[in-house]
């Protein structure tokens, strides 16, 4: 029987925005609604998963900008004040509507979010990068970096101090948040120059995610197309680089390799990249999703070596249609199907 592998990337990031000087302030609002709406809602469903005792892996990139954002006091201060505020709003709202069944019925289910969105707050302090490494620590997430500013790379080539820069304060914010040297880097906005490799493996990191078409059209051209991490040439052994189902912007990929042992009721979901994994190497993530993406760059990765490696190289044919997509044409024994969340 064959495993199902999926990897499951998830890309938090926020601009930078404090105005101390200011009682209200338009940007600092999205922060505030992804806290309510995103990164506690995510937070539930961790705590769901272990308390259901599923041993979850999870990939989730953190900019430096969004995790100063949720450390400060001041922003921690004001969010806990917005949450008061919806959770007035929507008391009102429940004794405006009570003769409205529908609307009694829509303000009570917010009322009640409101509320467990509290507990989540209260329980962690307000600190959500503290409840988010937790997950780290036990394994099940493995929390990546991105550029210091989340600035475009591409641009900012012909000065690479300024590349190097973005790179080494990344990594230099994440060590002194989290405790370690983060293993991989989202490139900001997805994009890759040929080059940029040299900077990310001096700094230590292990892999980085770019954009579709930046491996599908790599020199030479990848077996597997996007569907697969390569190797670039540089860093002595290679150095992996990840890239998004180009197909869809809202598609999840699943791969099923042959071979594994398993049983019915076992589905593995690997997305903890090279960093957590202790198997064989055979359960090296073959793709990565993305709920949300922007195509950027259009410069290729340079592939290096990719049918060396053994979870690389697979035998055997087997595709399968689904709907109405056209078939690809892929090599190796992987039989794959095209999710859309």
């Amino acid at each position: 029987m064959s495993i199902g592998y999926l990897a499951l990337v998830l890309h938090a990031h926020l601009p930078f925005v404090r105005h101390p000087e200011s009682d209200y302030v338009l940007e600092e609002e999205w922060l505030f609604e992804a806290i309510t709406e995103t990164y506690i809602p995510l937070l539930r469903m961790f705590d769901g998963l272990k308390r259901d005792g599923i041993d979850f892996k999870l990939t989730m990139s953190m900019t430096p900008p969004l995790v100063s954002m949720l450390q400060d006091n001041l922003l921690q201060e004001r969010y806990d004040h917005h949450l008061t505020q919806l959770e007035k709003l929507v008391e009102q709202e429940i004794e405006r509507n009570a003769h409205n069944g529908h609307l009694k019925y829509l303000a009570e289910y917010y009322a009640q979010e409101f509320s467990q969105v509290r507990d989540v707050w209260q329980h962690h302090d307000g600190n959500l990068v503290n409840a988010f490494k937790q997950y780290q620590d036990s394994r099940n997430l493995d929390i990546i970096t991105c550029g210091a500013t989340h600035g475009y790379l591409p641009l900012m080539k012909m000065y690479p101090e300024a590349v190097w820069a973005q790179i080494q304060v990344a990594c230099e914010h994440y060590q002194d948040t989290f405790g370690q040297m983060p293993a991989g880097i989202w490139l900001p906005e997805c994009a890759y120059y040929e080059g940029v490799e040299r900077m990310l493996a001096d700094a230590g990191l292990r892999y980085f995610i770019t954009d579709g078409h930046g491996i599908l059209y790599a020199r030479p051209r990848p077996r597997f197309g996007s569907y697969a991490p390569i190797f670039t040439e540089t860093g002595g052994g290679g150095f992996l680089a990840v890239t998004r189902n180009h197909l869809s912007r809202s598609g999840l990929l699943r791969w099923a390799i042959r071979g594994r042992q398993s049983t019915g009721s076992f589905t593995e979901i690997w997305a903890g990249m090279l960093s957590t994994s202790t198997s064989s190497p055979t359960s090296c993530p073959t793709a990565s999703a993305r709920m949300w993406a922007l195509s950027i760059t259009k410069s290729p990765v340079r592939a290096w070596a990719c049918r060396t490696r053994s979870f690389m190289t697979p035998t055997g044919l087997e595709k399968k249609r689904l709907n109405t997509r056209p078939t690809l044409p892929l090599t190796g024994s992987v039989r794959w199907s095209i999710c859309t969340a």
